[in-house]
């Protein structure tokens, strides 16, 4: 992993580059509070004239042709660049409806070098997954809004432009100035390095992820971007509309630790904190099929386990009914690592195993 300090619009910046949120990611979160600060800090960081720093930022370089722009996957630091993203956006369009246009900063230069790859005004720097996707690219000007935009992305646009509307309040050389003394410890993934493995260990701090990003993330990673999309849209969509509102992971847990049960009974689970730990373990060391087939059954699963937790919220879930039929677990002993040892699944999450353990 090579690492060094950059400041973060060097980042974004960075010419004939574009940045995408891989669909495993959490979708865009930050809300008031958040920006907020970050504005505060870049406010706080132009008035001083002094480097402020927003946290970490790390990517990998996914695989392109050589007369296409090359493409940076954001593992972490997503929250950063995305609203940074948006705030450079309402500036922009700040600037443009200044009657007299400033001679130190243009519009087009922002647009150009920092919401779009160059003058193709149809690729947006950065692309976020799922459904804030279309909502930032008609901020930064590739597409239109949407017919149901993207609420955090778009309320955020609105508070940026909202300060920065407030006339003698709002000094826009301060801001353009903190904005360029913000900086990151910026890191760039080698081949070697396993995405799923740095990704817990760089949100082993500040809000806790949930058992829907755990696994959602280490099943799909090692993926490229079209099959993510696709076992995306096919499975885990699905899983998510079928455990219903779950914000901190307790119903996906349990229904984890249900079908851990059947398909790992010789594990045991003792709390709920252990549940993530025993699932990497069953696809590691016992797992022996594809990561369609898992997924499917996870899936069909998880419709049971909402079905039946939304008809009778007091009763208790049992998995006897769903189990009816099913093998034991589809590889022999723990012992029996019969699944492809370089597989996307054994490789990623078998990685992340032998760090912890």
């Amino acid at each position: 992993m090579r690492t060094q300090q950059r400041k973060l619009l060097d980042v974004l910046g960075m010419p004939n580059v574009s940045f995408k949120i891989p669909v495993y990611q959490r979708v865009y979160s930050w809300c008031d509070a958040q920006c907020e600060e970050l504005w505060r800090d870049t406010l706080r960081a132009g008035r001083l004239n002094s480097e402020h720093f927003v946290g970490t930022v790390l990517y990998s370089v996914e695989a392109q042709d050589e007369d296409a722009a090359r493409q940076f996957d954001v593992i972490d630091g997503q929250q950063r660049m995305a609203t940074l993203t948006i705030m450079l956006a309402a500036f922009a369009d700040y600037l443009r409806s200044l009657e007299e246009t400033p001679d130190w900063i243009d519009a087009g230069v922002i647009e150009q070098t920092y919401l779009r790859v160059g003058d193709d005004i149809h690729v947006p720097k950065l692309t976020l997954a799922r459904a804030d996707c279309e909502t930032l690219a008609a901020v930064v000007g590739v597409c239109t809004m949407p017919d149901e935009p993207s609420e955090r992305v778009a309320e955020n646009y609105r508070l940026f432009r909202g300060h920065m509307e407030k006339g003698a309040d709002f000094d826009p050389k301060v801001f353009w100035r903190g904005v360029q003394n913000l900086f990151a410890i910026v890191a760039e993934l080698d081949d070697d390095d396993s995405p799923q493995l740095v990704f817990e260990s760089l949100n082993s701090k500040g809000m806790p992820l949930t058992m829907g990003d755990l696994v959602r993330n280490s099943l799909l990673v090692g993926v490229g971007h079209k099959e993510q999309a696709r076992l995306y849209h096919e499975y885990w969509e699905q899983i998510e509309a079928a455990i219903g509102d779950d914000p901190d992971g307790a119903k996906l847990n349990a229904a984890v630790h249900g079908w851990l049960a059947i398909r790992f009974p010789r594990a045991r689970i003792h709390n709920a904190g252990e549940v993530y730990d025993v699932f990497k373990s069953y696809i590691i060391d016992v797992y022996d099929g594809s990561l369609e087939d898992l997924l499917e059954e996870l899936r069909g699963f998880c419709e049971m386990f909402g079905e039946t937790i939304q008809n009778n919220p007091d009763k208790k879930f049992t998995v006897a009914d769903w189990a009816k039929g099913k093998a034991r677990t589809r590889a022999g002993s723990f012992d029996d690592l019969r699944g492809p040892a370089n597989s996307p699944l054994k490789r990623d999450l078998g990685a992340s195993r032998r760090t912890f353990t």
